[in-house]
Formats: C-alpha cells, sequence, structure tokens
C-alpha cells in the first residue's frame, strides 16, 4: 500500500483526495510518491493530439462548482501543486513529449485563473511523463485485465524507457494487445492529472493552547480538526469511491404500454447493464414479456422479446452519464389479435442504432433516469389467424388461409420495416457495486 504523508500534518479531504490541507505552521510539502499519486490524483482529459481544456470535462465542473467555492469559504491557499502531464502512446513520441508539456502548462492556468492567486508566486512541483506506462500498468492491474502480468513484464524490463517499451508492447501478440489497449486505456492515459497542498490562511488559523508537550506533537496541525470540516480518517484514507458494476433498468413506456385498438397492456421490462471500470463503453442485456389474453374479447398480446446492446458513452473515465449511441439487436416471438378477425402469430428479428442521454436522480448517482430512441430495421415472418373456421363458429382460432390444406405452410408472410424501432424512458438503479482496491507498485 502506498506510504501515505503524515496525517498530523497533513489532512486528506475526503470527497477531495487529491487536497491535502495543513496549517500555516507546515513549512515543508507533504511527499507525494508515484505510487500515492496514482491512486489519489484527479485531473483532465484531453482529446486526441490537443492541448486546450474541454469544457465540458467532468474535473472542470468538480473543480469550479464544488471545489473552489468550498476552498474560498474555509480561506485556504494555494502552497504547492503536484501535477503529471501525459499524453497517451498512440502517435510519435515526440509529439507526444510536446503535448505532455503544454497539457501540464494548460492545466497550471486553469488553477490560476480559478482561485484568485497568482500561482506563479507559488512553488509548481510538475512533472512531465511522456507516455505513462507505469500508469498504463496499474490501471490494467485493478481492472484484473488478462494481460496485465505480460504489460508488466515489458515495462519492468525497459527500466523507464519509453521509446523501448512502446515497441515492444507494439509487436506483443502480433499487434492485437496494443490495438485493444489503444481502445481501453488510452483515453485515460491522455490528460493531466493533479495533487495539490493548501493552507489555512494565517489571518484566520485558530491559536492552540499553549500546553507541553513533544516536539512532534508540537508539528501536528493545531485545530484544523475544529476548523474545517472534514470527514473522518478512515473515509479519507480511501482511495478510490466505490464504482458500480451492474445496473438494473426499466423501460417505463414499455411498463405502461398502450396500443391502439388494444388499450393498456402493461408488462415487464428488465434490462441489466454491465460497467467497465474505464473506458467509454458498457454492455446490456435485456427481456420485454407481456402475456395479456381476453378470450371474450380476443383480444391478445403476447410478447417474448430478447435484447443485446453495446453502448459507448461520450464522457470517458468510467462515468457512464449523459448521451451515448449504441448499436443492438433483439429477437421476438409474439402473438397479437385485436378482434375476431385482426389475428397475428410470428417470430421476428431485427438490429439498428440508437441515441440516448441518462443522467442523476439523486447525488450518489445510483438513481438515473434516460430518454432514448432506436432506429433500424425489424424483419417478421407469420401468420394472420381468425376466430372460428369460415361460418362455422366451433370456438377455435385458425390461419387465415384460403388455399389447398396440403399446399400449406407456416409463416407464409413476410414483412419488412425501416425506421423508427423504439423509444424509452428509462429508471436505472445501481445493484452491484465493485469491491474497493488500492494497488500499488
Amino acid at each position: 500500500m502506498a506510504q501515505k504523508p503524515d496525517t498530523r500534518l497533513y489532512k486528506q479531504l475526503g470527497d477531495y483526495p487529491f487536497v491535502f490541507v495543513s496549517d500555516s505552521l507546515v513549512s515543508t510539502p507533504p511527499v507525494i510518491s508515484d505510487s500515492l499519486f496514482d491512486m489519489i490524483a484527479r485531473g483532465v482529459r484531453f482529446k486526441v493530439n490537443r492541448t486546450e481544456l474541454p469544457t465540458n470535462d467532468p474535473f472542470i465542473s468538480l473543480y469550479n462548482d464544488s471545489l473552489v467555492p468550498w476552498l474560498k469559504e474555509h480561506n485556504l491557499i494555494l502552497r504547492e501543486v503536484f501535477v503529471k502531464g501525459a499524453a497517451s502512446p498512440e502517435g510519435p513520441y515526440d509529439n507526444n513529449l510536446r503535448l505532455s508539456r503544454e497539457r501540464t502548462n494548460r492545466l497550471i492556468e486553469f488553477l490560476s485563473s480559478n482561485i484568485n492567486q497568482p500561482i506563479a508566486h507559488r512553488p509548481i512541483n510538475s512533472k512531465f511523463v511522456t507516455e505513462d506506462y507505469a500508469y498504463l500498468v496499474k490501471l490494467m492491474e485493478l481492472a484484473d485485465d488478462a494481460e496485465y502480468q505480460q504489460v508488466k513484464r515489458i515495462w519492468d524490463s525497459c527500466n523507464g524507457d519509453e521509446r523501448l517499451c512502446k515497441s515492444k508492447l507494439m509487436a506483443l501478440n502480433g499487434g492485437t494487445t496494443w490495438k485493444r489497449l489503444l481502445q481501453v486505456y488510452f483515453p485515460t492515459l491522455r490528460q493531466s492529472r493533479m495533487v495539490l497542498w493548501y493552507m489555512i490562511n494565517p489571518g484566520y488559523m485558530p491559536i492552540p493552547q499553549c500546553n507541553s508537550v513533544l516536539r512532534a506533537d508540537m508539528l501536528a496541525v493545531p485545530g484544523i480538526a475544529a476548523y474545517l470540516p472534514l470527514v473522518s480518517d478512515s473515509m479519507s484514507a480511501k482511495a478510490y469511491k466505490r464504482r458500480h458494476l451492474i445496473a438494473i433498468r426499466t423501460n417505463l413506456l414499455h411498463d405502461f404500454l398502450y396500443v391502439p385498438q388494444f388499450g393498456f397492456a402493461p408488462g415487464g421490462n428488465i434490462q441489466l447493464e454491465y460497467y467497465p471500470l474505464s473506458g467509454h463503453y458498457t454492455f446490456n442485456a435485456g427481456f420485454t414479456f407481456t402475456n395479456h389474453r381476453h378470450w371474450e374479447t380476443h383480444k391478445f398480446m403476447q410478447i417474448r422479446d430478447a435484447q443485446l446492446e453495446l453502448r459507448r458513452y461520450f464522457k470517458g473515465q468510467g462515468q457512464f452519464i449523459g448521451t451515448y449511441l449504441s448499436a443492438y439487436a433483439e429477437g421476438m416471438v409474439y402473438g397479437i389479435g385485436f378482434s375476431e378477425t385482426k389475428g397475428w402469430e410470428g417470430e421476428g428479428g431485427g438490429a439498428g442504432l440508437g441515441l440516448g442521454h441518462t443522467f442523476k436522480l439523486n447525488k450518489r448517482g445510483s438513481l438515473r433516469m434516460e430518454l432514448s430512441a432506436n432506429f433500424g430495421f425489424f424483419l417478421t415472418r407469420y401468420d394472420p389467424y381468425v376466430w372460428g373456421n369460415g361460418n362455422v363458429i366451433d370456438g377455435k382460432y385458425y390461419y387465415d388461409y384460403h388455399g389447398s390444406i396440403s399446399d400449406f405452410k407456416k409463416r407464409n408472410h413476410q414483412f419488412l420495416w425501416f425506421g423508427p424501432t423504439n423509444a424509452g424512458i428509462h429508471l436505472t438503479y445501481d445493484i452491484i457495486y465493485r469491491k474497493k482496491k488500492e494497488v500499488t507498485r
């Protein structure tokens, strides 16, 4: 486990684990090891080959809307910034070197513009990491990646030589590993991360009582626990927040379905969504079930529909919130009847693309609302059926077929639809979470 700074001198904020606070008597910065930095740092993710800060990055809103007001409210002064500016390994190494430096500068400028404090007059501890393979190894370990050991052995054998490591990883398993890392992990490496050290403004710092104390205790943070509403040490020691693994979802439009010529046909609609630890993609499986049988009016709504869906959220870093694109496939069996002479049964399947947007309904984000629309095709083979055999009403249902019985084959009819295939107003709730895990070098 990574060694953390002396808790008598520095308090780590539970809600912002990348922030340390001390009183005005502490003159030396906290020791932030590489392993600790990788566990607690937060930062800004950049677009490919760009250095400007993306305004929609979640860290921007976290810092501006939540952390900065809290810092100003409690009269905290920035003492030091620990920064790592990195580029993801795709692209030429020399260009990635330029990107890592410029991205770090952009992050420092951003901090300067939001705290009303000239950052140029404060010591800046910054570290340029061109291609952060050490962090890549940590991400793979945290995700229990099947190729973690192979990548770790290569990085360890290169003794910090990023160029050599890059060439070896690109050749690993015929290049298939490099292509997968490009999709799964490289977007996370394309960021500048930071850890901040603040002190309480001396003019607002409580004066401790004069007692006979040991020298070690004289260096401890006097009165900081009473001055700042910090969370307990047990909470601040958590390096990673609890992350969702599987969520359950239902489509309210299906749950309270209304069908013209039939009426209300509520049914069961359950979907499960799997969330990886990082990246943009999630995986969904769903099932829709209705079983309405109104014999007296000859109305039936019996549907069994299974769906598989792959989603790509525009926001990465494992947040899976906001706008997404999806690709889906489905299969269905059905029996639908509206009257004595309007009935159909058959099977079908389809595929297409979807667009949706999800947003939080509670502070934790465990309950979410989602709006979606799907577009694609649906192909079905079916047979119409009627009640009674011609003029003979014998209480049975027959296929609406008027040819020779010997020539009859089931599913004689076919229908193909292109266009909107589904719409949704969904409620989503996280039901299974990942275990919290700290990884070390």
